[in-house]
């Protein structure tokens, strides 16, 4: 927030130290005009991400002292409101979402071109909001493990944020999924076209008995420290990706980041997904921002199927 040309406030849901969800402050903000590559966006809807919920608690990175303001969130959707030097694609008045890494939780915010894409008159801009982190992460580790046709996969939390987008991709690419979830989620999978079994204690045995052939994948997307498990239930050769767990490349894992380069159209093809009916989000539910820090104790709860939004504008 520190460049100069401030001349516009925003009201915006932040934080200026770590912590839980009561550090959250919702407030004006000034917001400078965008930058060269920039564009700024007048912001409908946000959606909520766990990994919001680690910055804010400080769990993430170097563990360093908070630097300044930090407005909440990554995933957005709404429509330009300007755009900085050297853009081209986007126009004042353009559907768009994607991510926008300096925060997403605000009535306006700028973010990088690269980072947007066009939202079809088709596809409601709550939907929309929900593609930046899931919907990314999603295509990065179906590619980065290479899931094809007549792959049988094993998702471990599969009705979740990143779940709910990687086992439909995964399905329109011709993979069988098997997920796990609690019960209660189990008749959506079904819709989706995953075979559900029961989390929890004797997941392995219930994994095993889905299929009559090693898995060809395996996903953990929530808990971390199932490698072992997930290994033994695949084949030899089968990748074990993992979003949650660090120590894992160590075991000849793939730890999915959402930094890994060739995926820049990840979001594109998320998109285009969803506008032709072949990817469906589910919205668990929706906060004003006034209930942020209600939004994202949700989500850390670990048990919402699909994904908690936020209206600002």
């Amino acid at each position: 927030m520190s460049r100069e040309g401030v001349v516009h406030m925003a009201l915006a849901a932040f934080y200026t130290e770590y912590g839980d969800s009561d550090v959250l402050q919702v407030s004006e903000l000034p917001v400078p005009e965008p930058g060269p590559g920039e564009v700024q966006v007048r912001v409908s809807y946000a959606s909520v991400n766990p990994v919001d919920i680690k910055m804010r608690a400080g769990t993430l990175g170097d563990g360093g002292p908070l630097q300044g303001t930090t407005i909440t969130g990554m995933d957005v959707a709404g429509t330009v409101e300007r755009v900085g030097a050297g853009v081209t694609g986007f126009s004042p008045g353009d559907r768009v979402a994607g991510l926008s890494p300096s925060g997403a939780a605000a009535e306006l915010v700028n973010t990088y071109a690269a980072t947007l894409v066009h939202v079809p008159d088709s596809v409601d801009l709550r939907v929309a909001a929900t593609i930046g982190v899931g919907g990314g992460t999603a295509v990065r580790a179906l590619g980065l493990t290479g899931v094809s046709r007549g792959d049988m996969i094993l998702v471990d939390g599969a009705s979740g944020g990143v779940g709910t987008f990687l086992t439909q991709l995964a399905i329109a690419r011709g993979a069988t999924v098997v997920g796990t979830a609690s019960q209660a989620n189990h008749a959506h999978l079904r819709e989706l076209g995953v075979v559900p079994i029961e989390y929890g204690e004797g997941w392995q045995a219930r994994a095993r008995a889905a299929t009559d052939r090693p898995f060809d994948a395996a996903f953990d997307l929530v808990t971390g420290g199932k490698f072992t498990d997930l290994r033994a239930l695949s084949s030899e050769t089968a990748p074990i990706a993992t979003l949650v767990d660090p120590e894992v490349p160590e075991q000849g894992g793939i730890l999915v980041t959402g930094r890994e380069p060739g995926f820049e159209h990840a979001l594109q093809e998320v998109m285009d997904a969803i506008a032709d009916g072949g990817l469906r989000v589910p919205i668990a539910r929706e906060f004003p921002l006034s209930e942020i820090a209600a939004a994202q104790d949700l989500v850390a709860g670990g048990h919402t199927r699909g994904k908690v939004i936020v209206s600002v504008s």
